[in-house]
């Protein structure tokens, strides 16, 4: 996987690209909430200081739902098998992954294994 396609929609992708994308971008994220909660807490006399969540929000968590966006809208486009619909449906999708931040992640998950699952139509 090169990085230049991490970062754009270039091409469809299968199932299984798509389920070791998502799964590294979770990892990532795990880190990232652990060094969060760690930073935050008083572990290193820092009290909870009120510029470390923007901060956070900035440099990681708005790469990371780019990235998983982006996966999002390659392996919809080899969905439907247009980059149009894909797209339109990935908007929709990311809604569902957002609103997931906030619901315990529930429908991040359902979309998630919608996506690893559902049959392609460019590629596999």
């Amino acid at each position: 996987m090169d990085i230049q396609s991490l970062l754009k929609i270039d091409r469809p992708i299968g199932k299984l690209e798509f389920f070791k994308a998502g799964i590294s971008i979770f990892f990532l994220q795990l880190v990232a909430a652990i060094l969060f909660i760690i930073l935050t807490s008083d572990v290193f006399g820092i009290k909870s200081i009120i510029w470390l969540p923007v901060i956070f929000l900035i440099f990681i968590e708005i790469p990371l739902l780019y990235l998983y966006f982006i996966q999002c809208g390659k392996r919809t486009w080899d969905i439907f098998g247009s980059l149009g619909t894909g797209i339109i449906w990935d908007i929709i999708f990311f809604v569902f992954t957002i609103a997931g931040i906030f619901s315990f992640g529930v429908p991040t998950l359902l979309v998630f294994l919608t996506l690893a699952l559902s049959k392609g139509k460019i590629t596999e």
